[in-house]
């Protein structure tokens, strides 16, 4: 039988993968359904969290089918600044199933409806992040893992709006299936291939993000810290036409050593070791913001942690011209 939790663990589960996802949370209400910000940077995302275990219906019906029982709430809240998420948890997979809200806005008093989703459809997303499912009423349910939890609420209104064209259904399950970037197919220009770019590039995000981490055994690279404070830092700029989701163009470093990466306030030379920029640090002494550093000094290793796979080991050349688009000479890191 499968596992069921109480609706305050359930809430746990959501704040972990919004934490899973490199995302911040903050309850607003943790009554159900459950109210929260979620924050990374300088984005901010307003949730309504409905939340119901996702189980087998019992026999006789299909084994292969999972469901929520919508109970205790007779119509969803749909409120201007909040996103309404309707999921599912299937503890035993570890694994969200999320539904389109638009799609069940009549009310529900004196009946329990039940929405469905696809065993198989989770097993697809367990191995790719995330996986879309056609419902019978032409809904897109959504299937995903909890680090995928922070791009769903940021891309559900358009995750779930590809049922309304047979071509954006396939090339969201191409985007899903593939680890690599794919071209749009049998989509025009507009609006429609925009959303579809855009989710491939939060998926990309996500997959990046968790093989970076995973090659570098979730610890920052520069300092050795794990405390769950990491990034995944692309050493040439996704957006330069260089840049890659390459794990070896990546590194694994909390937010703090990430922002000073960025910053060129550090940089790693071809033999790994780390320096600190003299010419910055000198800079920030004479308007007097040089505070904390010898504690941040404090912080770094004199070689960096490498993956323990060489494959994944950060690309030399990389490093160079990636620092070298953030200020640095050259020759300072040869």
């Amino acid at each position: 039988m499968a596992t069921r939790l109480s609706k305050s663990n359930l809430l746990d589960r959501i704040i972990a993968a919004v934490r899973a996802s490199g995302w911040d949370a903050v309850v607003l209400s943790d009554r159900h359904p459950f109210e929260l910000v979620i924050v990374r940077s300088e984005q901010r995302i307003q949730l309504l969290c409905y939340i119901w275990n996702l189980t087998h219906g019992g026999y006789p019906r299909d084994p292969n089918e999972l469901r929520i029982q919508i109970t205790g709430v007779s119509r969803f809240q749909v409120r201007d600044g909040l996103k309404t998420l309707v999921l599912g948890w299937s503890n035993d997979d570890e694994m969200f199933a999320a539904f389109d809200v638009t799609r069940h806005l009549i009310s529900m008093h004196g009946r329990s409806p039940s929405f469905q989703i696809r065993r198989e459809t989770l097993t697809a997303a367990a191995a790719r992040g995330f996986f879309p499912q056609i419902r019978g009423n032409e809904e897109i349910a959504i299937a995903f893992r909890p680090d995928f939890f922070a791009t769903y609420a940021e891309q559900m209104e358009s995750l779930h709006q590809t049922a309304k064209h047979v071509a954006d259904v396939k090339n969201l399950e191409t985007i899903a299936a593939s680890e690599k970037k794919v071209q749009i197919k049998d989509v025009p220009p507009g609006p429609r291939k925009t959303v579809l770019e855009q989710i491939q590039r939060k998926v990309r995000d996500v997959r990046f993000r968790g093989n970076v981490l995973a090659a570098y055994e979730n610890r920052c690279a520069v300092s050795g810290m794990q405390l769950d404070l990491l990034d995944a830092a692309h050493i040439i700029p996704v957006e330069h036409k260089r840049g890659t989701d390459e794990v070896r163009n990546g590194l694994s470093l909390t937010v703090l050593h990430h922002r000073a990466f960025d910053h060129g306030l550090i940089g790693i030379k071809r033999d790994y070791s780390i320096i600190v920029n003299d010419r910055e640090m000198d800079r920030l002494r004479r308007i007097g913001w040089d505070g904390g550093e010898k504690a941040f000094r404090a912080t770094l290793r004199d070689e960096i942690l490498l993956p323990a796979r060489r494959e994944y080991y950060p690309d030399r050349d990389y490093l160079v011209f990636g620092q070298r688009l953030r200020g640095w000479r050259e020759r300072a890191l040869r």
